[in-house]
């Protein structure tokens, strides 16, 4: 049964995200965020039972930490209906991801991680986007 378990939370998260994105009553988005909060709940408690050997309390917060800007970030992104304010949580899901690498002692991939999401794709995406505003006002 320790198996199936991240699979059944995995699952919650999932539905939980589909109430989330889907257009409907805002007391649905209410049960989907609880659902969503309730399973990372879950996965970290099921992390932690796992017990993998000692690690320093201060890199378990940090590791708490920037796990839950990453996932609540990245929920909020695809979630959020203007694009502008999804570039945004992206810029937030990339740096919290390299607070992550450089936990695991991953220098150059968090930096190549910034230099690369940050500072090309989501320059270009903007500009993008402000191209298509000016196409659209005139």
């Amino acid at each position: 049964m320790d198996q199936i378990e991240p699979y059944i939370a995995c699952v919650a998260g999932a539905c939980a995200l589909y109430l989330l994105l889907r257009p409907s009553h805002a007391w649905l988005k209410v049960v989907g965020a609880l659902l969503g909060l309730g399973t990372l709940a879950w996965l970290v408690v099921l992390t932690n039972q796992a017990g993998l050997g000692e690690v320093d309390p201060g890199r378990e917060v940090l590791f708490l930490l920037f796990g839950t800007i990453t996932v609540s970030s990245a929920v909020r992104m695809i979630t959020h209906g203007r694009p502008v304010y999804s570039a945004l949580y992206f810029v937030m899901v990339v740096l919290s991801s390299a607070g992550l690498l450089l936990l695991l002692e991953a220098e150059f991939m968090a930096f190549a991680l910034i230099i690369v999401y940050a500072g090309a794709i989501l320059i270009t995406y903007m500009f993008v986007l402000m191209l298509a505003q000016q196409a659209s006002d005139s």
